[in-house]
């Protein structure tokens, strides 16, 4: 048995559903959101062989893997999608497409995930570096523009997490 829950933007419950998971099912629902609205709702479950279009070759599968190995070794540097196509010898729309499929994240949003994460290492880390010393590590010529991240992430400032920690 598996429960689907959908929401709305605004955190209404717009579709609350048990579904019996049997091997391979495929389940499509249609829902009336409101009266010119719908929303098409498609769950694949159990699949014994991924679909077409998520099938990346072993030397593609090894690019991206390079392309988070380059982030992660300099998180200081803002690397734009050109250079890292550039980098990896690969046409940039498919390292953006494949990129999202394989790891379901932009390679932005990636990067600032690690940011995010080796911002909060750093910050607790006893290591005495001021905010404006993390945020030059990790890229950011403003540290106003690294608090406004780190608190979107984090729902509280950097800041106010050194004090806590």
């Amino acid at each position: 048995m598996v429960d689907i829950y959908i929401k709305d933007k605004f955190g209404k419950l717009i579709l609350s559903e048990k579904i019996q998971a049997k091997e391979n099912i495929y389940y499509e629902k249609t829902v009336i959101i409101a009266k010119n609205q719908t929303l098409k709702v498609t769950i694949t479950l159990n699949t014994a062989f991924p679909p077409t279009d998520l099938a990346w070759t072993e030397k593609e599968l090894q690019t991206f893997d390079k392309i988070i190995e380059l982030i992660s070794k300099d998180l200081s540097r803002n690397f734009s999608i050109e250079e890292l196509a550039d980098h990896v010898g690969m046409n940039r729309t498919k390292l953006q497409a494949g990129f999202k499929q394989v790891f379901n994240k932009t390679i932005n949003s990636f990067t600032q995930e690690l940011k995010m994460q080796s911002a909060k290492d750093l910050i607790t880390g006893n290591k005495g570096y001021s905010l404006k010393e993390i945020a030059s590590m990790l890229g950011y010529r403003h540290s106003n523009h690294f608090s406004v991240a780190f608190k979107k992430r984090f729902n509280v400032s950097p800041s106010v997490f050194k004090k806590i920690d």
